[in-house]
């Protein structure tokens, strides 16, 4: 789903999980990890490619089309908590 057809509007991104168990930290406080896929035109702080570290609570799921589980949501909503940068 690397090549999305989805164009997100405004400050919304799409992302999709990369997968269930990449979850970072125990079960009281986590949080998953996921590939930005789509962005709206007036985002500015993440870009397509990008890993993001987010919640999932009361994220906005879909299935896609081709069967692949993916979210919407607003660039600055608290669920996502940041984007995770190699050293490398």
């Amino acid at each position: 789903m690397s090549n999305s057809k989805w164009k997100p509007f405004g400050r919304n991104i799409m992302f999709a999980p990369i997968s269930k168990d990449k979850i970072i930290g125990d079960t009281s406080k986590f949080f998953l990890m996921g590939t930005v896929l789509a962005v709206g035109d007036e985002v500015k702080k993440v870009k397509v490619g990008d890993i993001l570290g987010y919640t999932q609570w009361a994220l906005n799921k879909i299935v896609t089309p081709d069967k692949q589980e993916a979210f919407f949501c607003h660039e600055d909503d608290d669920y996502i908590l940041g984007i995770y940068e190699s050293k490398e």
